[in-house]
């Protein structure tokens, strides 16, 4: 097997491990991308097989030509697989003319339901924001949420977030929030 040297690091928190991204996590992925739960705030509708094999290949993308990406949620005691966690610059149609954010990383984070509610998003996520604070340049990262999910709105908010404004229209408009690195 091939390896990248610019291949996402294994970050490690007292219960997970986030790992780089493995061909073999197709399955697992297509669970993650077709839970209802999970695509009601994310992609809006359950993802093809084929749509998921394609996102699971860009992570690698990212890390190659970025020197940041996504990576792979799994609980260290039992291996399984709960999410996806990370950094990523995807060029948003609503964010285009926002020169301001064209260099800035964009978080993001999804866990399965059986994950939800157990503290693994807030121990995931501080984990991601603590590598790219001691890794990347610059101070901001912004994510974007719906804003009818809560749950991800108190989870940045408690990561150091902070509302900047909302962004699109419609159906597609999402919260804007940015945190300073410390």
């Amino acid at each position: 097997m091939l390896t990248n040297i610019n291949a996402a690091p294994t970050l490690l928190t007292p219960r997970l491990r986030l790992r780089p991204h493995r061909a073999d996590d197709l399955a697992s992925c297509v669970e993650l991308w077709q839970d209802p739960v999970v695509t009601r705030h994310t992609t809006g509708r359950p993802l093809t097989r084929q749509d998921v094999w394609t996102r699971l290949l860009r992570h690698p993308g990212h890390w190659a030509l970025l020197g940041f990406g996504y990576w792979v949620a799994e609980e260290r005691e039992s291996g399984r697989l709960m999410g996806e966690v990370g950094l990523g610059r995807f060029k948003r149609d609503v964010l285009a003319g926002r020169a301001e954010l064209a260099k800035v990383p964009e978080a993001g984070w999804v866990l399965l339901p059986w994950a939800h509610g157990r503290g693994y998003a807030h121990e995931a996520v501080t984990a991601v924001l603590d590598w790219r604070d001691g890794q990347l340049p610059g101070n901001e990262t912004f994510c974007l949420i719906q804003p009818e999910n809560l749950a991800s709105l108190r989870l940045a908010a408690k990561v150091g977030f902070l509302e900047r404004e909302s962004v699109g229209e419609g159906s597609e408009e999402v919260r804007l929030l940015v945190r300073e690195s410390r």
